[in-house]
């Protein structure tokens, strides 16, 4: 999560031969002027990462594997396909001798959604896959172990068949018929993540849970797109090129944890520049104009305040894109947020406005906890959730004040929190199952988990929790965080002993209504 820096570029003839195969001879195969169009491996690997993060980023580049992917979006299919090329490096303690991706769109909750992976290749030698954990899991012999940070060069043809006005998983895999857009999350092989404890982390997908566990990386990406359309990607576009029936961009991002893409005919954007970075808002031309400058501008003014606070985000654009999740008033990507249209910036942004920015504050600080410090949300989703909360809340007072913030920590905290205890409560730090009540995984993640950083907060003070975060923010970047990481990083800003209040808060159900309403009353104390 040596990554190299991408180099050599895929000849020309392999590239049509593989579109050739993919896409119906009508669709987007037409000569795209490709002699103007920047190959991969020429340009800036870094090209999306800010000057303060640099120096990190290229110490990262020895550390991180390097995707470079050539696709191609097929409207007559509704798929979305290429060639895929991964120079990875072993990053545990120990020789392996495989190689494991996640294909999430094997997933049963994606109905008629799928991806197959053939022509798979390690070093140039053919090798033979094999299918786990439901499909959703690839794993890749390698012809010889590789050696702790050593490398391997893997490359393999691949289709995703996208499926139509799907809600699995929130909508993030999805191709949307009645307003024509692709929301590609999840889309192409991913590399899993291996921890030394537990080796390659491969879980069962879940309808509720978090898919997407994933190490960091760089990537290089080519997508042609039908003419027409608008296409939104994490990272910084270094090329276009139009042809008479698609148009080809590339994309540098990197480190980052995905790759995501939003594909429509009508998106545009309007833009900020905030401490170095782009940030961009992409809406649909029915969203009301001032909605989206309040949008906007909720956004900028959240990223300045995390940025102050827990250090630079590192990437250089950050993409708002407005879509329609089911069942999620927004969703955060590395560099990409998915923010919903119709509640968010419909009824939201007209009725709501505190509300809004406290949905804006929670996704844009997800981009420190869950994008930048990584960890296993399906096992402790209470981390990222809960970060994300306190951290938007803390925002919300400082920009808005004690008064929309306490409307707020009631909506988000308290008011999920009282219902749990009403429910007889229960442990934060459980793993997601498809047999859980969602309805009690999200108060106790959301609301008993924030009133446990809240909790913290209280006991070592505003400056060490502030401190604490900062220190997460540099110390994991790109990398992932356990539990027990972060409590320590609590212990080092304090020195004090946190082990009771932590277990009392995320491994117990022991929690009192006095306790809750007494965190509350001073949740926002200095």
């Amino acid at each position: 999560m040596a990554r190299s820096r991408c180099s050599g570029a895929w000849p020309n003839v392999l590239r049509w031969a593989l579109l050739a195969l993919l896409l119906h001879a009508a669709a987007i195969t037409p000569a795209l002027g490709r002699e103007t169009a920047t190959v991969p491996g020429e340009g800036d690997p870094f090209a999306d990462v800010v000057p303060a993060a640099l120096a990190s980023a290229e110490r990262a580049a020895a550390e991180l594997s390097a995707y470079r992917m050539d696709v191609a979006i097929d409207e007559a299919t509704g798929a979305i396909g290429g060639r895929m090329e991964l120079t990875w490096r072993n990053p545990a303690a120990v020789p392996l001798q495989e190689i494991w991706f996640r294909l999430f769109p094997n997933a049963f909750y994606y109905g008629e959604g799928a991806l197959t992976a053939t022509n798979v290749t390690v070093d140039g030698e053919a090798v033979t896959p094999e299918l786990a954990v439901a499909d959703t899991a690839l794993g890749v012999p390698l012809p010889a172990p590789v050696a702790p940070g050593g490398s391997a060069e893997i490359a393999l043809d691949f289709t995703s068949i996208v499926p139509a006005d799907s809600t699995g998983s929130y909508g993030i895999f999805n191709r949307d018929t009645g307003n024509g857009t692709w929301v590609l999350a999840d889309w192409h092989p991913i590399l899993a993540v291996y921890e030394e404890e537990d080796g390659w982390v491969l879980p069962e997908p879940t309808s509720f849970g978090d898919p997407t566990y994933a190490p960091s990386a760089f990537y290089d990406v080519r997508i042609a797109a039908p003419a027409g359309f608008e296409v939104v990607a994490t990272g910084v576009e270094l090329a276009e090129t139009d042809g008479e029936d698609a148009t080809e961009q590339r994309f540098v991002a990197g480190p980052a944890r995905d790759f995501v893409i939003v594909a429509d005919d009508d998106h545009a954007p309007i833009s900020q520049a905030v401490d170095g970075a782009t940030l961009n808002l992409w809406t649909a031309p029915t969203l009301d104009p001032a909605v989206a400058e309040q949008t906007l501008d909720a956004a900028a003014d959240a990223l300045r305040f995390y940025n102050a606070r827990f250090g630079s985000y590192p990437a250089r654009e950050i993409d708002l894109v407005q879509t329609d999740p089911s069942g999620a008033l927004g969703i955060a990507w590395a560099g990409l947020l998915f923010l919903d249209g119709p509640a968010l910036l419909g009824t939201y942004g007209r009725y709501d406005p505190e509300g809004l920015a406290t949905v804006i504050a929670h996704e844009a600080a997800h981009l420190w906890w869950g994008i930048l410090v990584g960890g296993d949300s399906n096992k402790h989703g209470y981390i990222q959730e809960g970060l994300a909360t306190v951290s938007s809340l803390l925002y919300l007072n400082e920009a808005l004040g004690p008064e929309a913030a306490g409307a707020q920590l009631d909506a988000w905290v308290t008011g999920p929190a009282l219902e749990l205890l009403q429910a007889g409560d229960a442990v934060v730090d459980v793993p997601v199952s498809e047999e859980m009540d969602e309805t009690i995984r999200s108060a106790a993640a959301y609301g008993k988990g924030s009133l446990g950083f809240l909790a913290i907060r209280q006991e070592i003070g505003a400056e060490a929790f502030e401190a604490a975060l900062r220190d997460i923010a540099s110390r994991y970047a790109w990398g992932e965080m356990t539990p027990e990481q972060l409590r320590e990083a609590f212990e080092r800003a304090s020195g004090q002993d946190l082990s009771a209040l932590w277990s009392h808060w995320f491994d117990e159900a022991a929690m009192t209504r006095e306790e809750i309403e007494g965190i509350a009353a001073s949740a926002f104390d200095p």
